[in-house]
């Protein structure tokens, strides 16, 4: 089983994973790399389903694993120009285990340069203002990119031992509108089954509706659940549904993937009651930490996104901000011409994953 190094030596072996690896690969994400769903081996399989190639690599030392990559890559033209992604990757044991990082990097390069991939873009789960990040975005050589792919900042909940200390934690008026919920008989079901994903699912048809973001095919979800471990947790009102998400466990994590609303009943407070049973559910799951994943970078009400994000604000917690999406050098003085050719031949697709 993989674990963090006990020390930050040089000696650093650099190796491709396989299929043989993949409970080795997901216990060290998940443990000792605090639970990155994005570089989980689920999470590149499901995106393998959408059409991208998957590249791993592991940097391993004496005392086990250090550091790994997962990075999906794909040719934007038959036999043209192709680029790469690292969801939330690399995972560090150690945020300060420079060497690891820079041999993981320099490895990743090659394997991409040989597949013919000359861009490489990333967004780590680096504190944006922590000194370790500052240091590995440096000696990296990476720099900021022109576009984000996933939202640089996350609203994270801490999660008690027990459901009593998690209700007695949260605001005054978030516990009112739970027992507005209860007294209401909304009920919440979990399961995950192709009948509860497509449930699920005509919910998210009607958020994605309201509120005119992109949205993805049934398959999609169903492939999700199964990949990633997933559950379907859906709150309904007299056997109708008003509210549902897609949650998992990633290690001591709770992750919010996908949710769906009804604007009917809106004085039930379903939403209450589905997250709150998310919450004794990841309690229960051994989770330490609720990830609502992605607010905006502005809370302004002019923003699409001002009414989820504030929803998440109303459970406690705090803000979390990554890095944001960045740049690898791959191809030296040719690096600027290539990403202006990325940006033009990326100007109409769709970038969020």
């Amino acid at each position: 089983m993989p674990s963090a190094p006990d020390d930050l030596s040089p000696e650093v072996a650099v190796r491709l994973a396989g299929p043989a690896d993949r409970e080795a690969w997901d216990t060290f994400v998940t443990g000792s790399c605090g639970g990155i769903l994005m570089q989980t081996w689920g999470w590149g399989e499901l995106r393998r389903r959408s059409g991208w190639r998957v590249l791993r690599l592991t940097a391993e030392g004496e005392a086990g694993w250090r550091a790994a990559i997962q990075i999906l890559y794909r040719k934007l033209l038959p036999g043209g120009l192709g680029w790469a992604y690292a969801p939330r990757g690399p995972a560090l044991a150690s945020s300060s285990d420079l060497r690891a990082a820079e041999r993981l990097l320099s490895r990743a390069r090659i394997e991409l340069l040989r597949r013919g991939i000359p861009l490489l873009r990333l967004d780590p789960e680096w504190d944006l203002d922590a000194v370790e990040a500052t240091t590995l975005r440096q000696r990296l050589r990476l720099r900021p990119a022109h576009f984000d792919i996933q939202h640089r900042r996350t609203w994270l909940v801490d999660l008690p031992s027990s459901a009593r200390a998690a209700l007695a934690a949260l605001p005054a008026s978030t516990r009112r509108n739970i027992n507005i919920s209860a007294r209401a008989k909304v009920e919440v079901s979990i399961g995950r089954d192709p009948r509860d994903v497509a449930r699920f699912y005509q919910l998210h048809l009607q958020t994605v509706g309201r509120q005119k973001f992109q949205g993805r095919p049934l398959s999609y979800y169903e492939a999700a659940v199964e990949e990633l471990g997933a559950w379907v947790f859906l709150a309904a009102l007299d056997g109708e549904p008003l509210a549902g998400a897609v949650g998992t466990a990633c290690g001591p994590r709770l992750i919010y993937l996908y949710g769906g609303t009804s604007t009917a009943r809106p004085e039930v407070r379903a939403s209450y009651a589905l997250h709150w049973t998310m919450i004794q559910w990841g309690i229960q799951h051994g989770c330490s930490e609720y990830d609502m994943w992605g607010v905006p970078r502005n809370f302004d009400r002019s923003n699409p996104a001002h009414g989820y994000a504030l929803f998440k604000t109303r459970w406690g917690g705090r803000l979390a901000s990554h890095s944001g999406l960045l740049v690898a050098p791959m191809l030296g003085p040719l690096d600027t011409p290539a990403h202006r050719l990325e940006a033009w031949m990326l100007r109409r697709r769709p970038l969020l994953t």
